[in-house]
């Protein structure tokens, strides 16, 4: 499934903000410049929208008796830091998620598929697949959790300057 969606979901994001300021003399926008604060121009993790809610179903079925979880992302946070030296920023960060139990799971735990993607305009330049796994603690109908802290180091240059993490279920 992620392989058909990442393309549909790039030209959606094609209308994303992006970080650039504007001339007040032109009115032209331009990207800022390479020595402007860290915090201008670093790339911010952002969960998917077609992509942050995940409903899992028995094989075969699709009907409510048959649905195992509706999961959501609920957030994604973290920090980015300059490495001047190796001239990288390095971007660090989790994603929370959080599940119902349906009434196909009977209360096990949950083992939810999800990717970050760092794509530069509308190429996807890396990405990886990670799992989490959530519990449901006695009767609970719903289970949270954060992933474990993602460190991405990212190249610090104009070619890169258009950068952005996507997280998304698979």
């Amino acid at each position: 499934m992620k392989r058909f969606l990442v393309p549909a979901l790039l030209a959606a994001l094609a209308g994303c903000s992006s970080h650039h300021h504007q001339d007040a003399n032109t009115g032209d926008a331009t990207p800022p410049p390479i020595d402007m604060p860290v915090t201008f121009f670093c790339p911010q993790p952002a969960r998917v929208e077609q992509a942050s809610t995940l409903i899992s179903f028995l094989p075969g079925r699709s009907d409510v008796a048959a649905q195992i979880t509706t999961a959501q992302i609920t957030g994604i946070a973290g920090s980015c830091t300059l490495e001047p030296k190796k001239h990288l920023l390095v971007v660090k960060f989790q994603a929370g998620f959080a599940a119902t139990n349906g009434p196909a799971n009977n209360g096990g735990p949950l083992t939810l598929p999800y990717f970050v993607a760092v794509t530069d305009g509308d190429d996807v330049i890396h990405e990886w697949d990670y799992t989490i796994r959530l519990a449901f603690d006695g009767n609970a109908s719903t289970a949270q959790g954060a992933s474990s802290t993602i460190k991405l180091e990212l190249p610090l240059d104009e070619v890169h300057r258009g950068m952005q993490i996507l997280v998304g279920f698979n």
